[in-house]
C-alpha cells in the first residue's frame, strides 16, 4: 500500500511543521498588546491548531496505525517509535492548553514554556525520524 505510506508522510510533515511553528506563534501572538487581527496573513494560533494541526495529527496517527497493522511490524522498534509519537501528542495537547490559557489570561508569561515546548517537540520529531530511518528490516 504505497498510497498509505504517502498519506502518512504528508500528514506527518504537516503535523511536525505545526508542532514546531505553534510555540513560536503562541509566544508572538499574545502579550500586553494582544490583537488577533493585527496580521491578517497569519492564522491565529487557535485556528491553526484546530483547522490544521489537530486533523493532521489524527490522520498521521490513524494512517501510521494502519501501516503497522498492514505490514505486520511489531517489536521493540515500534514501541520506541510510538513513545516518540506519544511525546509529540503530549506536546500537541500542551500547545492547545497554552492557547486556551492565553485566551483567558492574555498577559500570561509564555516565553519559557514555549521554548521548552519547542525544544521537546523538536527532539520528539527528530527521535521519530531517526527511528524510522534506522528501522531494522
Amino acid at each position: 500500500m504505497p498510497w498509505l505510506l504517502v498519506v502518512h508522510i504528508v500528514f506527518l510533515l504537516v503535523w511536525c511543521g505545526t508542532l514546531l511553528y505553534l510555540p513560536a506563534l503562541i509566544a508572538d501572538s499574545y502579550g500586553a498588546d494582544f490583537d488577533p487581527s493585527r496580521e491578517p496573513g497569519v492564522l491565529p494560533p487557535r485556528r491553526l491548531f484546530n483547522l490544521l494541526a489537530t486533523p493532521a495529527a489524527l490522520l498521521t496517527i490513524a494512517s501510521g496505525t494502519l501501516l503497522f497493522l498492514v505490514q505486520g511490524i511489531f517489536g521493540v522498534w515500534l514501541v520506541l517509535k510510538l513513545t516518540a509519537v506519544a511525546v509529540m501528542a503530549i506536546c500537541h495537547v500542551v500547545c492547545g492548553a497554552l492557547i486556551l490559557r492565553l485566551e483567558s489570561e492574555p498577559r500570561s508569561r509564555v516565553a519559557f514554556p514555549c521554548v521548552v515546548l519547542a525544544a521537546t517537540s523538536a527532539l520528539a520529531v527528530l527521535c521519530a525520524v531517526w527511528l524510522v530511518l534506522a528501522k531494522p528490516d
